[in-house]
């Protein structure tokens, strides 16, 4: 028993030993390696590959023929293997074995065991629901089955940028981490409770709604005349850039504001359902504000 597990465990390392050796030998002008590569790249990133195939193999999964101990032997045998199935639990065997072979062999047997044509006309290798299945379809089913089973292995350890997941980056935090500290604090208000807003995802639709609020109060910071305090504003801000790009910058936003419905809720307004819009709008209005806010802090 010892020799047989030491037997196991060699093969196991053998196997590994060949995979790396291939990855730093393949071509990848030849198809052959292109498609063992993806093959490697699955079983290395999914910790459950061999338990998986093993499951495909056995019939574990329906999607696949069913084979039982003899079966299972046979499917070895007649692939030129010396495998014996000892009468463990099939799937678990199964994995063992798999566990021994480098990706070249996992390839031919995939091949040519795995999608083997005539085993997918046995009806006896079929349950119930299966056996309802016309032979072609059953087959196109497990050949689907096998391309989800490969894109997930390969993706499952893929992490996601949290900065995404939230509609973050690195110029956004520094948005929301300024805080408005204007003389004005109806404005300061109104920024706040517009970021504060647009981190609820229901939200969105009035966090733009409050930062227009934003945008109308604060072309009145230096005057309740708004055309006047308007230009004044502009002047401020437009520095080293053309005056006229912020003139056209503030007519821009007042038409949005004016034509959808964020500022009035007339039934003639247009309505914007889509968050990637209302997540656009607010980030333009943001930037724009926030450069306001630090010419007014200067």
């Amino acid at each position: 028993m010892a020799i047989k597990l030491i037997d196991k465990d060699f093969k196991r390392a053998e196997a590994i030993l060949k995979d790396a050796l291939f990855k730093h030998t393949f071509k990848n002008d030849n198809l052959d390696d292109l498609k063992n590569l993806k093959l490697l790249k699955a079983r290395e990133e999914n910790i459950d590959f061999e338990l998986e195939l093993a499951n495909m193999i056995c019939g574990d999964n329906t999607n696949f023929p069913y084979r039982s101990s003899y079966y299972m032997t046979k499917f070895f045998q007649d692939l030129g293997f010396d495998y014996t199935h000892d009468g463990t639990t099939r799937r678990f065997w199964m994995k063992d074995v798999l566990e021994e072979l480098d990706i070249r062999q996992i390839s031919f047997v995939i091949e040519k065991g795995l999608f083997r044509k005539r085993d997918y006309k046995n009806l006896g290798f079929r349950n119930e629901e299966t056996k309802a299945l016309d032979d072609e379809t059953y087959f196109k089913n497990a050949i689907k089955e096998f391309k989800h089973f490969i894109n997930e292995s390969i993706s499952i350890n893929e992490t996601v940028d949290l900065a995404s997941v939230l509609d973050l980056n690195l110029n956004v935090e520094l948005l929301f981490d300024r805080v408005a500290q204007t003389k004005d604090e109806e404005l300061n208000n109104l920024l706040e409770e517009a970021k504060s807003r647009f981190l609820n995802p229901k939200d969105k639709q009035v966090a733009v709604e409050k930062l227009w609020d934003a945008f109308e109060r604060i072309k009145t910071y230096f005057g309740h005349d708004k055309k006047k305090a308007s230009e004044i504003l502009i002047t401020k801000i437009s520095g080293e850039l053309d005056r006229t790009y912020f003139q056209e910058e503030f007519r821009k936003f007042t038409k949005i504001g004016n034509d959808y419905r964020i500022r009035h809720h007339e039934t003639s307004k247009k309505e914007i359902k889509d968050d990637k819009y209302l997540t656009y709008l607010f980030f333009s209005m943001l930037s724009l504000i926030d450069l306001c806010l630090l010419v007014l802090d200067q």
